[in-house]
């Protein structure tokens, strides 16, 4: 109970995370919650149970299936029971993708490796989401882009909420697993949140079968689960990934991931440095990947971007690895 009364804080906004004195309102306006904020509410209350004992079981999207099974470690032995009699294989499925490990350094060679015809961005980052990963992008030919030195070129990212969340809570980290990248955003408004440059869009796969998935992955990692993390998180209503900087400065020199700036769940470029200094991660990222196209670096061409984005978890020395340039 003391995790949730942290977490909700978090799930309503309050980025400080500070643990909740609750009481549930007598007429608390239960149309303007969401099904996810109800189970909160009513767990908090010591309700969730007698709450989903009222409920018809039957009629459960499967949205709500899935939120549900967030909260399994707060039901009662027959509300589990319940579960698992009714919805073992989404209760497997949840399982898998909260429980996948990092990839080891075997794995992601061979994803590193694997020729999908696409521009593809590989976004490597820590298990531990505070601190910060490498992006890098390769080519439709299969080999990474390499900077104008013949180098290999990367840039740092970020892939940790400010909410302190697992990627199975709304607005928690960024999913590991298989995305497409479709454009940008059709400005750069809101600089403050999200910098000074477009912020590429990022959507989910169609989650209907592992067709879509498999299609995107070596078969050595078809029986692997950490792809499945960003199906779960959109079954669960995940949407609006953005790869983007900010304008905001983070001045707690103590932090992970300083001087990086959390977000509610996208992929974060630098745009600010330490002590405020100007960096342009995030438009020299949307030149590479216009010039990994072979487009010119000119503002329409932003709109022509497009290719597909892998998100992994790996902890190992990326100097151990090859990148084919």
């Amino acid at each position: 109970m003391n995790n949730l009364k942290a977490f909700l804080p978090y799930l309503f906004g309050n980025k400080v995370g500070k643990p909740l004195v609750f009481s549930l309102p007598d007429k608390a306006k239960w149309d303007k919650l969401s099904f996810e904020e109800r189970l909160c509410f009513h767990t908090l209350n010591a309700s969730l149970n007698e709450y989903l004992e009222s409920l018809n079981w039957s009629q459960f999207s499967k949205k709500e299936i899935f939120h549900i099974i967030n909260f399994h470690s707060f039901l009662s032995q027959k509300n589990f029971q319940k579960i698992t009699d009714l919805f073992l294989d989404d209760l497997n499925f949840f399982r898998q993708a909260t429980l996948a490990p990092s990839l080891s350094a075997k794995s992601l060679q061979e994803l590193l490796d694997f020729k999908n015809d696409r521009l593809t961005l590989m976004a490597i980052v820590p298990r531990d989401r505070s601190k910060k990963g490498r992006l890098l992008i390769r080519k439709s030919n299969g080999q990474f882009y390499k900077s104008d030195g013949g180098q290999l070129w990367s840039i740092p990212i970020l892939a940790h909420t400010h909410r302190g969340l697992s990627f199975n809570h709304s607005n928690g980290h960024t999913p590991c697993g298989i995305y497409t990248v479709d454009g940008v955003m059709p400005e750069a408004n809101n600089q403050l949140d999200f910098g000074n440059f477009r912020r590429l869009i990022v959507n989910f796969l169609k989650p209907e079968d592992d067709h879509e998935y498999c299609l995107r992955l070596p078969s050595t990692h078809w029986n692997l689960n950490w792809w499945k993390q960003s199906k779960l998180a959109f079954l669960l209503g995940r949407s609006l990934l953005r790869i983007h900087g900010t304008g905001r400065v983070n001045y707690n020199i103590f932090s992970a991931h300083y001087p990086f700036v959390t977000t509610s769940g996208c992929l974060a470029t630098m745009e600010r440095g330490i002590w405020g200094e100007q960096i342009n991660h995030q438009r020299e990222l949307l030149d590479a990947l216009m010039d990994a196209q072979g487009l010119a670096p000119l503002n329409e061409n932003e709109l022509k971007i497009h290719g597909l984005l892998y998100v992994v978890e790996f902890d190992g020395s990326l100097s151990a690895l090859e990148f084919k340039v």
